[in-house]
């Protein structure tokens, strides 16, 4: 298993993050979008291994929902548990904020990621039409979410 620890995301990791963006996915969030959720003070995550970023995610809360808005993994490190536990580490952050459920949508076409997201525990409970911008036009998101068992600290 590939060695990685999780840190808070400083704006002057951005560049590295806006790149990994720009390499994983065909229409990426932009630098500013990226910088609005820091600022915001959402969860910003990076995922490192020794002092190279390789992967992300960016986790907003309010009330009792926590909801994911971008999570990635660099293909070359991913079939290696990373997602898992990117995952595991964001649902501890959501119930520590005391979240009920923790929401995501994940493209239509993104089979991987949905499965990944099955065997976590999450279960479909929507569809956004036309929600994903794609390079051929809009693609539809699937709405999952996961209840969770909220601490009686």
């Amino acid at each position: 298993m590939t060695k990685v620890h999780f840190d808070k995301m400083q704006i002057s990791d951005l560049n590295d993050v806006l790149q990994l963006e720009i390499d994983n996915y065909a229409v990426p969030w932009s630098k500013g979008v990226m910088q609005d959720c820091i600022k915001a003070g959402y969860q910003c995550i990076v995922v490192k291994q020794d002092s190279i970023i390789i992967g992300y995610a960016f986790l907003m809360t309010a009330y009792d929902e926590s909801h994911l808005l971008n999570m990635c993994i660099n293909h070359s490190f991913q079939g290696q548990g990373l997602g898992r536990r990117l995952l595991k580490y964001l649902e501890n952050i959501c119930i520590y904020s005391n979240s009920k459920v923790f929401v995501l949508e994940v493209r239509e076409s993104h089979s991987v990621a949905q499965r990944l997201y099955k065997s976590f525990g999450f279960t479909q409970v929507g569809l956004r039409k036309n929600y994903y911008k794609c390079l051929n036009g809009k693609e539809n998101a699937i709405v999952m979410t996961k209840q969770l068992q909220v601490s009686q600290g």
